[in-house]
């Protein structure tokens, strides 16, 4: 029995000696993690952040806290107290709990090409159409889409302008019988034409589902990708077009087609009024 008792009793004592060795190593490799430099300080955000937001209010409500990270984990450029960020404003969104890298920050160098990462030589140009046009949520930031315009019978319109937008053999068929000879067109018929075959989408701001697939009418902002000529086609479109509509193009195409204008007769003309 004695035996038993003292085997018993070295057993819970080098349970204890066990146990005491575990807490010493964790508590070691603690310590050596905090003063080793294992660790850095970032700041997060308790919640997201969208594009062009002053931070100064979001500060005063204490929207930010510092963490530490593994220093092989911290991120280029990564803000590492919140006071940095005073009198910020962000160029990019921030998603909560992620660490905050000075490139999306005010004060930080822009990415090239900026947030939207317009093309070099190109122009980000900003529109609003309506639900139907910009693709009812089906395109998002990235796609390729034609830019479609179409002008109705008896619209008045620069020839000049329209040399951007239709091609010789187009511009000579609606010009055919105007007898025009002057600056300005007399638009004979309805047409539409590609003004632009292929630009990329830089940003969406698409309307939220309601009753599930269905979306709400709505303005959507659009901004695309140009080259100044293109943005200069597509914004006389905007203000002197009937309509201007975005076509989706499938991922594998990036170039869009080379399609004539879509050349008709008005109503008026199909049954032989002639409105007064």
């Amino acid at each position: 029995m004695r035996s038993r008792g003292l085997v018993v009793a070295i057993a819970v004592v080098l349970a204890i000696v066990a146990a005491a060795a575990v807490i010493l190593y964790t508590n070691g490799v603690k310590s050596d993690a905090v003063t080793g430099g294992a660790l850095s300080v970032v700041v997060v955000s308790k919640q997201d952040i969208p594009a062009n937001t002053n931070l100064n209010p979001l500060i005063d409500e204490g929207v930010f806290s510092e963490l530490k990270v593994p220093t092989d984990a911290v991120v280029g450029g990564a803000v590492t107290g919140v006071a940095e960020l005073r009198g910020q404003t962000t160029t990019a969104p921030v998603l909560a709990n992620e660490q905050i890298a000075i490139a999306r920050l005010s004060s930080g160098e822009a990415p090239e090409g900026g947030p939207l990462g317009i093309s070099e030589g190109n122009v980000g140009l900003p529109m609003v159409l309506e639900g139907g046009p910009a693709g009812y949520g089906n395109i998002q930031r990235g796609d390729n889409v034609v830019v479609y315009a179409t002008f109705k019978a008896g619209q008045v319109v620069q020839k000049g302008a329209l040399r951007q937008i239709l091609s010789p053999a187009q511009l000579a068929k609606v010009l055919q019988g105007t007898g025009s000879t002057g600056p300005v067109v007399l638009i004979p018929f309805q047409f539409t034409v590609a003004v632009v075959p292929s630009a990329r989408v830089l940003n969406i701001e698409n309307p939220a589902a309601v009753e599930g697939t269905k979306f709400s009418e709505t303005d959507i902002p659009v901004t695309l990708d140009l080259s100044p000529e293109d943005a200069g086609a597509v914004t006389y479109a905007l203000v002197n077009a009937d309509l201007v509509n975005l076509g989706l193009l499938p991922p594998e195409n990036e170039d869009g087609y080379s399609a004539e204008a879509s050349l008709g007769a008005s109503f008026d003309d199909i049954v032989g009024a002639k409105g007064a």
